[in-house]
């Protein structure tokens, strides 16, 4: 035979065995491999994509509120300052204080969930929340103003007016003491979402300075990069200053650990379902054994014999991972809208909303979609080749007597 006669073989008899109406329980096999391995793709695919969602969801929120670099130098090192301002990638270097502090309200008792971070910022700031705190904290009063969201200024009962005081540490000769100075809250502030989960109070740094809470030598440096994520490769030979990697490392750290965890289980649960695949691609070579015989008997070799059960087995894999992959990005793509139609579906409107904060969308990533084709397919592959040494086990002689 030749190379074309071959191909024209495998390709004629294995599309007669795929379509057949007589290949038994095998066809159901086939059938149920098929389903069960589109889910388990989409599965894999929309948790996936889901994770990649809720990260870029805290990324937004981290690399919007917190710094992304601190450097902790004082403002007459001038030299250091415009060495990092030179910095490929940085974008701004500005005055920036951060320390934190007790909060109580109307003489309240200070509590362990009364801890709050104090930011103090320029006048002149890039950050658009400053600047849109800045709109609210310019006003001149008896005391300084200070900003906070609508939703934690909520929680602690404060209107617009209202006193409250907050006591911070300071270091002196005689160690470590405190010092409680009393602000004014401005006006609620709407910040998105986000405010819920951030409990900051906004503070002019001249204000801070002015009632002794810091001292000019206590005013460091915030830094704006292009791209927050290689803040390690721009900033990690200066020891002086702290990136927000240092501060979040091990949320980050758990979120891949997760996410790497979640694509081990599902991709178990992908090879069991494949374990089908090498069940009905067993029973379909038992119950053409006789076809095997004849075909040996008019000069086909065993090992051609063998692709034609590979190419039928493959065709099952193939396809279910091509149609679970698009199905998969289609459900990802509008998952959230899922979600929400669930939530309003079960008449639980309450829960609706907060789904925004930590759900808005699923980011279906190019190399989460690459390891997944290639682990599924490795997988498949072994289920597809650990049958197909029954086909030279098969003794043409005895089959042949058997369909005598």
């Amino acid at each position: 035979m030749t190379n074309k006669s071959r191909v024209l073989f495998i390709l004629r008899v294995s599309s007669r065995y795929l379509l057949s109406k007589r290949s038994g329980n095998s066809r159901l096999i086939n059938v149920i491999s098929f389903i069960g391995l589109v889910l388990g793709l989409t599965l894999l695919i929309v948790v996936l994509s889901v994770l990649n969602g809720t990260r870029d969801q805290i990324d937004k929120y981290v690399f919007e509120i917190y710094p992304h670099a601190i450097a902790r130098v004082s403002p007459d090192q001038t030299q250091l300052l415009d060495e990092l301002k030179s910095l490929y990638g940085v974008t701004s270097i500005e005055p920036f204080v951060d320390l934190y502090g007790l909060l109580s309200v109307q003489g309240s008792a200070l509590r362990a969930e009364s801890g709050i971070e104090v930011y103090g910022f320029d006048r002149d700031s890039s950050n658009r929340t400053f600047r849109q705190m800045y709109s609210v904290l310019k006003e001149q009063r008896d005391l300084p103003l200070a900003g906070l969201d609508y939703h934690e200024a909520s929680f602690l009962g404060l209107a617009r007016g209202d006193t409250f005081t907050v006591t911070v540490p300071f270091v002196t000769a005689r160690g470590v003491q405190s010092r409680t100075v009393a602000f004014r809250y401005a006006r609620p502030l709407f910040l998105g979402n986000r405010g819920r989960n951030s409990r900051i109070m906004y503070v002019q740094i001249p204000d801070l300075i002015a009632h002794g809470v810091v001292t000019e030598e206590q005013v460091h440096h915030r830094i704006t990069l292009d791209e927050p994520r290689q803040a390690g490769d721009i900033l990690g030979n200066y020891p002086e200053v702290v990136t927000w990697t240092e501060r979040f490392g091990s949320l980050y750290q758990a979120l891949a650990m997760e996410k790497t965890i979640l694509f081990i289980l599902l991709l178990f649960a992908i090879a069991l379902v494949l374990m089908n695949v090498i069940s009905g691609q067993a029973m379909f070579i038992n119950r053409k054994s006789s076809d095997i015989a004849i075909l040996q008997t008019m000069g086909a070799e065993l090992r051609w014999v063998s692709i034609v059960f590979m190419c039928q087995g493959a065709f099952v894999v193939v396809s279910g991972i091509v149609v679970g992959t698009i199905v998969g990005c289609v459900v990802a793509h509008y998952s959230h809208d899922i979600m929400q139609f669930i939530q309003r579906f079960q008449g639980d409107e309450r829960n609706v909303s907060n789904l925004t904060l930590y759900f808005e969308s699923a980011n279906v990533a190019v190399q989460d979609l690459i390891w997944t084709i290639f682990a599924v397919l490795c997988v498949g592959f072994i289920a597809i080749l650990r049958p197909l040494n029954l086909v030279f086990k098969k003794d043409p002689v005895d089959s042949l007597n058997r369909l005598a």
